[in-house]
């Protein structure tokens, strides 16, 4: 190193928001004795003073403080009260560096707690804590496997942007108002089996890295997991959701299933890479612009949820299915679904199949049809919406002969006869070929393409009339002339 060059200077120490400890160097721990020591660069004397300060309920402040095991458990013990749980006032531990294996069960916070950026060296367990206040765990890491298993947290909590690096157990747990996931990420598995959300679930943009399960879990509002990337796919469900289930962009690799009673559940523009089920009750679905890269299938669940309270909802349990505009999918299973008020247009699947009971949008009157109801001909909603003056659209026609397809299996021949006819409509209407739109015109009149035995049988009694009442007129004509030959020839006598 010459003259001219400078000597390397050490890091500056991060930026914090509160007096720093002086007792060390580099320390970024809260001051709080007497020269400026945070709790764990402590004077003996002074931190007898610290831990006998602490009482049942009271403020606790570590804020950057690295904790050693023995800092945790003195401070914990000074504030464990008659029934054996820690109770603390406000609680901070923002910055702050966790031992190894923390035990925290029982945690008991009556005040506002914030663990933002904290780091949990090893595993921790917060089983059957419970926050009363608001709770904060944004941007916290967790080493190992987490617990919060049976833990009740009774206003907002945040796990915004937190990274849990081993398992974490959230089973059982009560939100008794908004938990937020938005951003976090789970490496190991993620079990939220049997938790109870108060107000929403929001789990925006997370990032599962391991296997998930949401079994018999209830949401008071909206279970929100758009943008969320699952790796090992996911199983929401049995779950009941007061609001919506939103899964719109989100991607999924390994396999969806969605087994949920919810009014709507939306899952636009979604990516799954593996198979897809969905199996609801009452819910309005949205499938537009969806990837399957596999199959796929939805389902009408006709009985409710076996423990899961559902809320008194109004209308049938079937699926209403409002939307499946250029989805795309290696096969695709619609049954008991409600495709009233469904857009196809620009769907792509190599195997379209439609089972059971599944309703379509009638004309005239715009009714629904059931297999064998005769309440008018099956259409699409989308030509209902196209008008009378539309311009003629070969998708439709296309559209129609694929759906045709599809109902032809299935007890459904009559839904199938009418989309058949559907498109043999389209093409007579955009046939610009005069001969054989004329030809077309003739088989419409005549017998409807073929596919409605009453016009056929109408005009056969038609000609038959015809023909026997010129039969019947001939034969008057024949006995008139005979009888005026008679005439004729007894005159002439």
């Amino acid at each position: 190193m010459t003259h001219h060059e400078p000597r390397h200077r050490p890091a500056a120490p991060p930026t914090v928001f509160w007096p720093r400890c002086t007792a060390v160097h580099g320390c970024t721990g809260r001051a709080s004795g007497e020269l400026g020591s945070c709790a764990a660069h402590l004077r003996p004397r002074e931190f007898e003073r610290f831990v006998a300060a602490l009482r049942p309920g009271a403020d606790v402040d570590l804020r950057g403080v690295t904790v050693p095991a023995w800092l945790l458990d003195a401070v914990l013990d000074a504030v464990t009260g008659p029934d054996g749980r820690p109770h603390l006032g406000r609680t901070r531990f923002d910055g702050a560096v966790l031992p190894s294996d923390a035990a925290l069960r029982g945690f008991c916070v009556e005040g506002d707690s914030s663990f933002d950026g904290a780091c949990f060296l090893g595993g921790v367990s917060f089983y059957d804590a419970r926050f009363f206040g608001n709770v904060s765990f944004r941007g916290a890491r967790f080493g190992r496997n987490v617990s919060f298993h049976e833990a009740r947290f009774h206003r907002h909590a945040s796990f915004e942007e937190a990274v849990f690096t081993g398992d974490a157990v959230f089973g059982e747990t009560r939100w008794h108002a908004d938990a937020s996931f938005r951003n976090a990420v789970f490496m190991g598995a993620a079990c939220f089996d049997r938790a109870r959300f108060g107000r929403d679930a929001a789990m925006q943009a997370a990032c599962f890295g391991g296997s998930v399960s949401f079994k018999r879990v209830r949401v008071a509002r909206h279970a929100r997991f758009e943008r969320t990337r699952f790796r090992h796919g996911v199983w929401l469900g049995p779950l009941v959701a007061g609001g919506r289930i939103g899964l719109t962009d989100a991607t999924v690799h390994g396999g969806l299933r969605v087994h949920a009673a919810a009014p709507l559940v939306t899952a636009r523009g979604a990516t799954v890479h593996g198979e897809a089920d969905f199996r609801l009750r009452h819910a309005e679905l949205d499938l537009e612009d969806t990837l399957f890269e596999g199959p796929a299938a939805v389902r009408s669940l006709a009985h409710q949820i076996q423990g899961l309270a559902e809320p008194a909802w109004a209308g049938p349990p079937a699926v209403r299915l409002t939307s499946l505009r250029r989805a795309d999918a290696t096969g695709l299973l619609l049954a008991d679904v409600d495709l009233s008020r469904c857009g196809f247009l620009g769907l792509r699947t190599d195997a379209l199949r439609i089972t059971g009971d599944c309703l379509f949008a009638t004309v005239p009157g715009r009714r629904r049809l059931r297999p064998g109801h005769r309440g008018g001909r099956a259409v699409l909603a989308e030509d209902l919406a196209r008008g009378g003056d539309a311009p003629y659209d070969d998708r439709l026609r296309v559209l129609y002969l694929a759906l045709a397809r599809a109902t032809a299996d299935a007890d459904r021949g009559r839904v199938a006869r009418d989309f058949r006819y559907s498109a043999l409509e389209m093409r007579r209407h955009g046939e610009r070929d005069p001969w054989r739109r004329a030809g077309l015109h003739l088989l419409w009149i005549t017998c409807g393409y073929g596919l409605r035995a009453g016009r056929a049988v109408a005009w056969l009694a038609v000609i038959v009339a015809l023909v026997c009442y010129g039969a019947s007129f001939l034969r008057h004509d024949a006995q008139a002339d005979s009888v005026h030959a008679a005439h004729v020839g007894g005159r002439n006598t």
